[in-house]
């Protein structure tokens, strides 16, 4: 088992590897450099003069120099000091130098310096269950990389693609964390059911507001730049359906967890004080983990919410917008899906509970 879990650690770092790893093209490089000397333009002074030496490729050690200039409000609107890593295109005619741009910060360092220290947090207060949910984590990466985007990709319906992801990545998690026990079957078929839940009731008052699923800014450039024949609306479903799984899976656990830890010190407890038991602890949870759902996706939808509210519009314009809509139904059938589980998983996990 351990050499299993080493293996798919491996995998999983590979594949993040190859995913955010610079490509390069015939006549342009994007090479990674570091920052020497910034000196300012001496007539304008939002452009700065960059001198930078590249530390990969072929022209590893080369000082290069560029101007850079700063764009209020846009990406690249980043004051360069001293020993910042940075990523630069070079472009080449007939292997010569001809010319460098900067593109943007490295950052992949300090990710994985998070990520360090969210796996040792992890393995110091969880023990080897909180590797096991590391691991969980990575496998659930793979599943939405390997299964869920080749499918869309390959021309499956959303609708099966989604199912097929999500219960895969429902059965992985909970038998990583928790094994092949009544307990994490228990909470499979709980979440297992509040998650189809989410994914209908998207779907249903989708379809009836009308909602496109293009209105987003990332839909807007997935059309943009690629020429991919895909159900965009099935897609933001899919994103509905797969964004409120994790916090259906940690109300299922909570509850299944509970009820059986009870029925482990009381034997001969009744199936019925069981039950509501554990709707007791949900309703709990279910007080904190929608007001956390509704949140996550308020806070993504700020820049717009401060946009309208700029721009004084009334209340029922805001909500009748494509973008709030879409992010109203995100926010309450992930929260209705919580809300269901708690009884369906205590009725499925006091009938196991043993």
């Amino acid at each position: 088992m351990k050499k299993v879990i080493i293996f798919v650690l491996i995998g999983f770092f590979i594949t993040t590897s190859i995913i955010f790893a610079s490509t390069s093209g015939n006549r342009h490089l994007r090479l990674r450099a570091i920052v020497i000397e910034e000196t300012r333009a001496q007539n304008e002074k939002n452009v700065q003069i960059i001198k930078a030496k590249i530390l990969e490729g072929k022209f590893e050690g080369k000082a290069v120099e560029f101007s850079h200039r700063l764009v209020e409000g846009s990406e690249i609107d980043i004051i360069l000091k001293k020993s910042t890593l940075i990523f630069v295109q070079i472009t080449l005619n007939q292997d010569r130098l001809v010319s460098v741009n900067f593109v943007d910060v490295v950052r992949d360092r300090y990710i994985y310096t998070m990520l360090t220290v969210f796996f040792a947090l992890l393995v110091i207060f969880g023990g080897f269950k909180g590797f096991r949910s590391f691991v969980a984590l990575a496998l659930t990466a793979m599943c939405i990389l390997k299964i869920f985007m080749p499918m869309i990709l390959s021309g499956t319906s959303f609708i099966t693609a989604t199912i097929v992801s999500s219960v895969a990545i429902i059965v992985i998690t909970f038998i990583v964390i928790d094994g092949i026990t009544r307990k994490s079957l228990s909470s499979i078929l709980g979440t297992i059911g509040g998650t189809i839940i989410s994914g209908l009731l998207a779907i249903y008052f989708g379809n009836l507001m009308e909602i496109v699923g293009t209105a987003e800014e990332s839909m807007q450039m997935l059309i943009l730049y690629t020429d991919l024949k895909i159900d965009y609306r099935g897609l933001l479903y899919s994103g509905i359906t797969i964004g409120a799984l994790g916090a259906v899976m940690d109300v299922s656990m909570t509850v299944s967890s509970v009820i059986f830890e009870i029925k482990k010190k009381k034997p001969n407890i009744k199936k019925t004080s069981l039950m509501l038991s554990g709707i007791s602890v949900g309703r709990d949870v279910m007080a904190t983990m929608t007001n956390t759902l509704i949140l996550a996706y308020a806070g993504a939808s700020f820049p717009l919410l401060f946009l309208f509210f700029y721009m004084e519009l009334p209340f029922v314009n805001i909500i009748n917008t494509q973008q709030i809509a879409a992010e109203i139904v995100r926010s309450l059938s992930g929260s209705i899906g919580i809300i269901l589980t708690i009884p369906a998983t205590a009725i499925i996990a006091a009938y196991n509970a043993e």
